[in-house]
């Protein structure tokens, strides 16, 4: 599998308002375990790009991206992994009518609390698209919710927004 060039193939469909996503045979699958579990920075965003534009679930992925979530520092890179978390954990798990494990929840909580704006926003989203099972997170916001005077910031303003909607969709009525 010739990364670089399914890459730029994902990119070029993207900008062309496309959706990008991609069938991946099973020794292309393999190996593109293999890549998530790389060092480089640049290859890891390859890598976690191609993961999330493929166009079926693939378990094997959870283990990968779970562990570049709870180890790796890069807003950017933590976002994208994000996305395919979503992809590959969280809507698989739907589509089997499975609750998640705790380990990912875990992993999620963690992310709540980064010092990056970005990544709490797609924390947020990610929870939001739970359903009932992110309530296990409504102790939290009042945690993280930025003060009045950080509203200036795109991504505060929609952490201060998500966390008001989820608030508001599990209070007691």
């Amino acid at each position: 599998m010739n990364i670089e060039e399914t890459y730029q193939s994902i990119l070029s469909d993207l900008s062309a308002g496309g959706r990008g996503l991609r069938r991946y045979d099973a020794n292309e699958l393999k190996h593109l375990e293999k890549e998530l579990t790389t060092t480089n920075p640049v290859e890891l965003k390859k890598a976690i790009c191609l993961v999330e534009h493929s166009a079926a679930f693939h378990p094997p992925f959870a283990e990968p991206l779970l562990h570049i979530l709870r180890n790796n520092s890069d807003p950017e890179i933590l976002v994208f992994a994000l996305n395919g978390a979503r992809k590959h954990i969280l809507a698989y798990h739907q589509q089997q009518g499975r609750r998640l494990e705790y380990s990912f929840l875990e992993v999620l909580q963690k992310l709540l609390y980064s010092k990056h704006p970005e990544v709490v926003e797609w924390t947020l989203r990610t929870i939001e698209e739970m359903g009932a099972q992110g309530i296990f997170f409504l102790k939290e916001f009042n945690n993280i919710k930025p003060p009045p005077w950080k509203w200036f910031n795109e991504h505060n303003r929609s952490i201060r927004e998500i966390i008001a909607m989820l608030e508001q969709r599990w209070s007691p009525k």
